[in-house]
């Protein structure tokens, strides 16, 4: 019992740090646009809240493109119409009022207000927002897998020994939102077993997993299971 509760002590001290590497956050530099009235306040509000919708949205897209995944689009602007639930902080590069003549700007979003034929005046602000895309993303993935079965994989991380290279890894699997959640079970000397539940198809995961981590990793699949190990030429 005391061998058993040595090792969980050793596993946790080994693992729970991985807080540290739970956030990621991309800046997207954004557009907002609002037309003109009497409570310039409301003006800024509106310019301020369309421009933090674009950063979400533009960081959904982001998301959607480099996982090959498919959610409808307005799946995606629901998402992005609740921006202050992803973006962590911003800041403002630039604002003012631009007088647009003879034709309409092209609108930063499908809700951007549009000026007609001679001239209109109207309000812009620019910022540059973080996106909390680990929060993002796995909003993405529920969208992404409402539809979709989901599995389990194992996964082995072997001849990982130190602290820094599996939390490189783990931060790796976790940007997949083809990986709905990663959960870890066993830890050994040279040898650590995480369980993922994949959304869809697992049999291209070996695939993608190669796609992410670091180029001194390989990635084998095998008896349905995947194995990361540094490479033969990086184990030397």
């Amino acid at each position: 019992m005391k061998m058993a509760l040595f090792t969980l002590t050793a596993a946790l001290a080994f693992i729970l740090p991985g807080a540290a590497f739970s956030g990621d956050v991309t800046l997207i530099q954004a557009e907002g646009i609002a037309a003109k009235s009497d409570d310039i306040a409301e003006v800024k509000r509106k310019a301020m809240d369309q421009a933090l919708r674009a950063a979400v949205l533009e960081s959904a897209k982001t998301i959607l493109a480099k996982e090959s995944l498919s959610v409808p689009a307005n799946a995606i602007e629901s998402l992005a119409s609740m921006p202050r639930a992803f973006v962590l902080n911003y800041k403002i590069r630039s604002e003012g009022w631009i007088t647009h003549m003879d034709s309409a700007p092209e609108p930063a979003s499908p809700e951007a207000p549009t000026a007609g034929t001679g001239s209109s005046e109207l309000y812009h602000i620019w910022i540059d927002a973080s996106v909390d895309t680990s929060a993002l993303r796995g909003a993405v993935a529920r969208l992404a897998s409402t539809d979709a079965s989901t599995s389990q994989v194992v996964i082995n991380l072997l001849d990982v020994r130190d602290y820094p290279t599996f939390a490189l890894l783990v931060e790796a699997l976790q940007k997949m939102t083809f990986i709905k959640e990663l959960s870890y079970g066993s830890f050994t000397n040279g040898r650590i077993t995480l369980t993922a539940t994949v959304a869809g198809d697992a049999s291209s995961l070996a695939g993608r997993i190669a796609r992410e981590v670091p180029e001194k990793f390989a990635v084998m699949d095998g008896a349905g299971q995947i194995i990361i190990r540094p490479s033969a030429l990086n184990a030397q």
